[in-house]
């Protein structure tokens, strides 16, 4: 088994290693066995290094297998930083966008001007050696297993082992995890608990800890119980979280990106102007107005598929129609319509709605057959935590079906889905990192996966490449 190490520490890192790992994934001659979980770190660096040198960085491993030769695989890879956006010509300790190494190659050693295997100090540095023990942990280097070398760094999650490295909750090959925020006095499941400012910001706080990359700040309630509010009303719940988010959000050393749930234009607008990353309308962009918001702005946009804002329990799809379909076309229909205004693809992703417009058998038949939304061409997102729909497996309130929610969201972690957007992020990350030890990496290439012509330009590399030092 060859073992890859990959790492970041300027901007979007979780993104980088994300779009990295999707890239490994189609080099031909390469098959991904395992991803390991994620560790953040100081930066090493030399004496004297330059203050803003001095940023986190996150670091993970990938198994794989290859028919290619050492060199070969190296050109691949380098190429793929390129891709990426790392200059090369960089000094060696300054920080990078994506770094991608061969830490080790089953009993294979190598030293030479442009590279070594085992990966030289592998065996001291924890950041490397811990994901690597993670994804093989039989590994024998100098008569020991890779999981006798870790011990003597006590436990991965105290901060006391070198560059205060310790493991975290997210992953990069699984779907982005997005924490939803409810500003409201009615929504179903945690209406109230946020309405005060420093309480949402602290729910925040805890969602990224526990796995969130994405934070979905919504304060007008969609339950079919709840009574409609004013554009006013709304950005007068929301108004304050946004402006203390957007003072502290730098301060993350997984900075996440933030998502206005609206389907106000007048929102929306106020919202961008604080920078946010999304705007999530659950209308589906029916407002004429909220697409010109879009077509003038840079942020992506959440699409769902619905039948009424707010949801009225006796307005959904046909029975005895096929729901796959009907959800299919309305959403091509809409992604056309958005393309004539001038709205590219790669900004939209596409929620189906599951529990807006369905019976409950119905959003089940959704959540089954979701691998079908991915020919839209467009990232998905499905939100399905704790909704009435799970009134068939459950008499628990709602603020209570997270172990539902969670055995779902590990079902759509296998499949071509992009996001899942929960109340509880917890109990997913470690079910997710859990169904990891014992699954072979799915190879699942989703739409958010950033490949261009990268797979071209990869299976392209020649051997000339491996001359570039790792």
């Amino acid at each position: 088994m060859i073992i890859l190490g990959l790492g970041s520490n300027i901007g979007d890192k979780l993104s980088y290693l994300r779009r990295a790992l999707q890239h490994i994934r189609v080099i031909p001659g390469v098959t991904v066995i395992r991803v390991a979980p994620l560790y953040v770190s100081e930066a090493l660096l030399p004496d004297h290094a330059p203050d803003h040198w001095n940023m986190a960085y996150i670091n993970t491993a990938i198994a794989i297998e290859t028919s290619l030769a050492p060199a070969e695989l190296l050109g691949q890879l380098k190429r793929i930083e390129i891709h990426l956006g790392r200059n090369q010509n960089k000094e060696r300790w300054s920080p990078r966008m994506i770094d991608i190494d061969i830490l080790a190659w089953d009993e294979l050693q190598i030293t030479s001007d442009h590279l070594t295997i085992p990966q030289k100090e592998l065996f001291n540095r924890p950041f490397a050696l811990w994901p690597l023990a993670d994804i093989a942990p039989f590994f024998i280097w100098q008569g020991k297993t890779a999981a006798e070398h870790v011990e003597k760094w006590g436990s991965r999650f105290s901060k006391n082992a070198p560059l205060q490295t310790h493991q975290i909750y997210h992953r990069i090959d699984t779907p982005e995890l997005i924490g939803t925020i409810n500003v409201t006095p009615d929504s179903f499941s945690d209406g109230g608990k946020y309405l005060n400012t420093e309480y949402a910001i602290a729910q925040a706080k805890q969602l990224i800890l526990d796995g969130a990359s994405i934070l979905d700040f919504g304060a007008e309630s969609t339950s079919p119980t709840a009574e409609p509010i004013d554009s006013q009303t709304e950005w007068a719940r929301l108004e304050p979280i946004l402006h203390e988010i957007y003072l502290i959000k730098k301060s993350f050393s997984l900075m996440p990106k933030i998502s206005v749930d609206t389907r106000h234009a007048d929102v929306a607008e106020k919202a961008l102007h604080y920078g946010v990353d999304w705007i999530n309308d659950v209308s589906g962009l029916d407002d004429l107005r909220m697409q010109d918001i879009i077509v003038q702005s840079q942020c992506d946009f959440v699409v769902m598929h619905h039948l009424n804002i707010p949801e009225r329990r006796n307005c959904v799809l046909p029975r005895h129609e096929d729901v796959i379909r009907l959800v299919y076309e309305w959403g091509e229909n809409r992604l056309n319509e958005l393309e004539k205004r001038g709205i590219a693809r790669h900004r939209i992703i596409f929620d189906p709605g599951v529990g807006f417009g369905k019976m409950a058998e119905q959003s089940f038949a959704v959540i089954r057959e979701i691998e079908h939304f991915s020919k839209l061409g467009v990232r998905l997102l499905v939100g399905h935590s704790r909704k009435s729909y799970l009134s068939l497996l459950t008499e628990k309130k709602y603020s209570e079906r997270d172990i539902e929610t969670t055995a779902l969201s590990i079902y759509l972690s296998r499949k071509p889905v992009d996001y899942l957007r929960l109340h509880q992020i917890e109990m997913c990350s470690r079910a997710f990192k859990a169904s990891a030890t014992v699954w072979n990496d799915p190879n699942i290439t989703t739409q958010s996966s950033g490949l261009t012509s990268c797979a071209n330009d990869c299976s392209a590399a020649s051997t000339e490449d491996s001359t570039v030092t790792a």
